[in-house]
C-alpha cells in the first residue's frame, strides 16, 4: 500500500512540475540548445572628465560589433571590432573666451576696464603674435579610431535581477573584459591619441583603449523560431570605484544566427 502511494505521489509531482513551467522558464532549454554561432552589436559612453565649474566635459563613446561561437561545454570564443570616439562640451570655456575677447576689445577704449582686461589676458599671450585666447578642445587626433579584438566567455545559470526587480532563474553569458587590441592587419595597439591646442600650442595625450564589455550577465531568452537572444545593459557612476570616471552606460545585444543541429 505504501509503495503504491509513493508511486502515485511521484507521478503527481512530476505532472505538477510540468504544469508549472512557463514559456520563459529556462528549464525549457539547456546549454545544448545554445550551441552555435552568435552575432552581436553594442555601444557605450562614459564621462571621463567634468570640470567642477562646468567649463569642460569630456565623454568617451564606442560602437562595437562582434561574432562568437558557443561550444558543448558552454564556452564562448569570439572576435569583433570597436570604433572609439571622444566628444566634448565646452560651453563654459566658450563663454569665458567670449568674455575675454570682449574685455580685450574694451581695453582699446580709454576709461574702460583696461586693467581687468590686461589681468585676464596676460596669461594668454605666451605665444608670439597671439593677442586673444585661442583653443581647440581635446579630441581624438586621428578622428574615430578602429580596433579589432578577441574575447572569451562562459555560459552560466543562476538568479539574475530583471527589469522588474525580481530574480528569476536564467541562463546568462558572462564575457571577459577585453584587454588586448590590434589595428587592421594584426599589429597590437592599445593606445588612443588625443590632442588639444591652446594658443597655437598643440599637446598630445595618450590613454588606453577600453573594453566593449564590462562585468555582468547577458541574460538569455528564447527568440523567434529556434534561435536565442542575449541582452546586457548597465548604467551607473564611478565604474570600478574610480571617482574620476563619472556616469556610464554600456549595452549589447547578441542573437543566435546558426544553431548547431547536430
Amino acid at each position: 500500500m505504501l509503495r503504491k502511494f509513493s508511486i502515485i505521489l511521484v507521478l503527481f509531482l512530476f505532472l505538477f512540475s510540468g504544469l508549472m513551467i512557463s514559456p520563459d522558464d529556462p528549464s525549457e532549454f539547456g546549454v545544448k540548445d545554445l550551441i552555435g554561432t552568435w552575432t552581436g552589436y553594442g555601444a557605450g559612453e562614459e564621462v571621463r572628465f567634468r570640470h567642477k565649474l562646468g567649463l569642460l566635459t569630456l565623454t568617451v563613446k564606442h560602437k562595437t560589433e562582434f561574432v562568437f561561437v558557443i561550444n558543448e561545454k558552454g564556452e564562448v570564443e569570439g572576435e569583433g571590432s570597436i570604433t572609439y570616439d571622444l566628444t566634448n562640451n565646452t560651453s563654459g570655456l566658450d563663454d569665458i573666451v567670449a568674455g575675454v575677447h570682449s574685455l580685450m576689445g574694451m581695453a582699446q577704449v580709454p576709461g574702460t576696464g583696461s586693467v581687468i582686461a590686461d589681468k585676464m589676458g596676460e596669461g594668454t599671450r605666451d605665444v608670439k603674435g597671439v593677442t586673444k585666447i585661442q583653443y581647440d578642445a581635446p579630441h581624438l587626433k586621428n578622428g574615430p579610431e578602429l580596433r579589432h579584438f578577441k574575447f572569451k566567455g562562459k555560459i552560466n545559470r543562476g538568479k539574475v535581477r530583471d527589469r522588474f526587480g525580481k530574480f528569476p532563474e536564467s541562463f546568462y553569458i558572462e564575457i571577459e573584459e577585453v584587454k588586448d587590441f590590434t589595428l587592421m592587419g594584426g599589429k597590437p595597439d592599445n593606445i588612443l591619441l588625443a590632442e588639444y591646442e591652446v594658443n597655437k600650442v598643440k599637446t598630445d595625450a595618450k590613454f588606453p583603449c577600453w573594453s566593449p564589455f564590462i562585468n555582468g550577465p547577458g541574460v538569455i531568452r528564447k527568440g523567434p523560431g529556434t534561435v536565442h537572444i542575449a541582452e546586457f545593459q548597465r548604467k551607473g557612476k564611478n565604474r570600478k570605484g574610480k571617482k574620476v570616471w563619472q556616469e556610464y552606460s554600456y549595452v549589447w545585444l547578441a542573437r543566435q544566427v546558426s544553431p548547431d543541429t547536430k
